[in-house]
């Protein structure tokens, strides 16, 4: 706690320490480990563009509070920042416009709804740095054809109970997990009385019985580590689990992925992972907009996900054992789904937890459940306003 006080001092201005004009600071959310690696992936521009990159490892909460100060005095210490998906309505205020980067080159190397999220107000605020989405993860020995649909995945919960997880602990992995569920029947986070968000729920509530009795604690690590056990099946998970359970040597030999079931109105995953923005107040912003420009080509894009591991814009050469990985989330691809970037997504978000938990493991109607996310529904007055702009934010 100590080091995060410092550490945003020294942010704030508070310190008389400035960055070197030769020197483009960036803030990621990444472990140490991965800020090293990142540091030896920025070598090639460094070398190009006679710079020095200097890494700061923090986590994205403490980076959108750091913009936000800076933001506030105009004097800041940072170039670059990265953010998470559902910060960007929030962190908007704070962000540099960027439109005249987005070349059409750039535009083709993320899906359309990697744009839209960054896109507010008909402004591109935001960059698309280290986006991922959802598939589904199967042990191909005790399930040789993964649930494609529905009805599938239905009768797959009934034969084998247990074995299939969701991610619904209070946060926002619950969403992720199942949004894929609302919008594949026609429904959206903003109209949670539709039919297609109450049919989406409705077939959670046959699911429940049937789930893993760990489900209401699972989050990403966690579900990933029954899966590695074979306590789980089949759960959804992130690029990240792929890399993990190869190194645990169970993939491709145990594990593999595959795309989410289908609903009836199609295939739909979340979009999530961090996007990267100037702040108003960056000391060098013509360095750091070098630095975006640099690294939205495909060469940089390939080079980023080989040396950090990460599954990036640019899928795994065909017939490569990666391919083989990670065909599920190749194949989920054309089927991306932002969550709002608006100002009051933390509320939207925390509503649906609600609602999903009460379903899930209370036996609750999901029709009740689903009326009382939204205005006019039985909460406090005072956050109808807040809810009525997202809803009106999403139409536009």
């Amino acid at each position: 706690m100590l080091l995060a006080v410092i550490w945003m001092l020294w942010l704030c201005g508070c310190s008389p320490r400035r960055t070197a004009p030769g020197t483009l600071t960036v803030a990621l959310a990444v472990f140490p480990s991965e800020a090293d690696r990142y540091a030896k992936f920025t070598a090639a521009f460094e070398r190009a563009n006679h710079v020095r990159v200097n890494i700061i490892a923090q986590s994205y909460t403490d980076i959108l509070q750091a913009i936000r100060v800076q933001g506030g005095s105009r004097q800041g210490s940072l170039d670059l920042v990265e953010l998470d998906l559902a910060m960007l309505g929030e962190a908007r205020k704070y962000a540099s416009v960027v439109d005249d980067l987005i070349t059409p080159q750039a535009r083709a190397l993320f899906p359309d709804q990697a744009w839209a999220a960054a896109t507010i107000d008909g402004h591109i605020y935001f960059v698309p740095h280290r986006l991922m989405w959802q598939a589904l993860i199967y042990n191909r020995i005790e399930v040789p054809n993964p649930p494609s649909t529905w009805d599938e995945l239905e009768r797959f919960a009934r034969a084998h109970p247990g074995k299939f997880a969701l991610k619904t602990a209070r946060y926002e992995g619950a969403i992720c997990d199942v949004m894929p569920f609302v919008w594949s029947a026609g429904g959206s986070e903003c109209t949670p009385d539709s039919p297609g968000s109450i049919a989406a729920l409705t077939m959670l509530a046959r699911l429940a019985p049937d789930l893993s009795d760990e489900s209401a604690v699972y989050r990403e690590m966690s579900v990933l580590e029954a899966q590695a056990r074979g306590s789980v099946w089949i759960h959804f998970n992130w690029p990240f689990a792929m890399e993990y359970l190869a190194s645990k040597g169970l993939s491709p030999l145990v594990d593999l992925s595959a795309p989410l079931p289908a609903g009836p109105d199609g295939r739909a995953t979340p979009l999530g992972g961090g996007y990267l923005a100037i702040p108003v107040s960056a000391p060098h912003p013509e360095l750091a907009r070098q630095f975006l420009a640099w690294l939205l080509t495909r060469k940089t894009q390939t080079e980023l996900s080989r040396e950090l591991g990460w599954y990036g814009s640019v899928p795994p050469p065909p017939g490569s054992a990666d391919a083989e990985i990670y065909s599920g989330f190749t194949a989920m691809q054309p089927y991306v789904r932002a969550r709002p970037a608006v100002d009051c997504y933390a509320d939207l978000s925390n509503r649906w937890q609600r609602a999903i938990r009460a379903v899930l493991f209370d036996d609750k109607a999901p029709r009740q459940q689903l009326n009382w996310i939204m205005p006019g529904g039985a909460y406090p007055a005072s956050l109808e306003a807040s809810q009525a702009r997202c809803c009106a934010s999403l139409s536009r």
